[in-house]
């Protein structure tokens, strides 16, 4: 894998995306276009942080997802599924993160009629959470089918439909996106 090397702007990129395409493409876009959407989301983030923020160390990782990762991910407008078992049953993502609510409820239909794929496919990414400040590349102590969350993220990410091409990685502070294609 390739290191996070620091960028022109506010991001680091490891070549999942080309340098130009979001230094002077990405601004362009249609989609891109949201500023009082985006102002509105900053707003709530920073009055989570101003009330989470000191606390955030000291939580284990479930907390952390419940208090600070969760809410994060509500107010960008995502719907969840939690803690959803990988559909050859080998672990479980914390995560499933959907474009909202109704495509949520779409995947949970089709879980509940037995079609755990269809629950994977109609997801947009596959969120793991680790805890405050986690190495993402410090090796787990215990023998697992990965060696760290890096590469965790990877795993998980080979074992859905492939109509599912994002993974993110977060301990809260860091965000990582992987994508399925190299």
């Amino acid at each position: 894998m390739s290191q996070a090397t620091l960028g022109s702007g506010p991001y680091r990129n490891s070549n999942l995306f080309s340098g130009y395409y979001l230094d002077e493409r990405v601004g362009d876009l249609d989609a891109w276009d949201c500023d009082e959407e985006a102002e509105k989301a900053f707003e709530q983030i920073r009055d989570l942080w101003n009330k989470e923020g000191a606390l955030l160390p000291s939580y284990n990782e479930d907390e952390l997802i419940d208090t600070w990762i969760a809410e994060v991910v509500d107010i960008l407008g995502h719907g969840t599924s939690s803690e959803v078992t990988l559909p050859d049953g080998g672990g479980y993502v914390d995560r499933l993160l959907f474009e909202n609510d109704d495509v949520r409820r779409e995947g949970a239909k089709r879980a509940r009629d037995g079609d755990h794929e269809g629950l994977f496919s109609r997801a947009s990414a596959i969120l793991e959470a680790k805890q405050w400040d986690a190495d993402f590349e410090q090796r787990f102590a215990e023998q697992r089918s990965y060696r760290d969350a890096s590469h965790q993220i990877k795993y998980y990410l080979e074992r859905t439909p492939s109509d599912l091409k994002w993974g993110v990685l977060t301990d809260g502070k860091k965000w990582r996106l992987y994508g399925t294609k190299d």
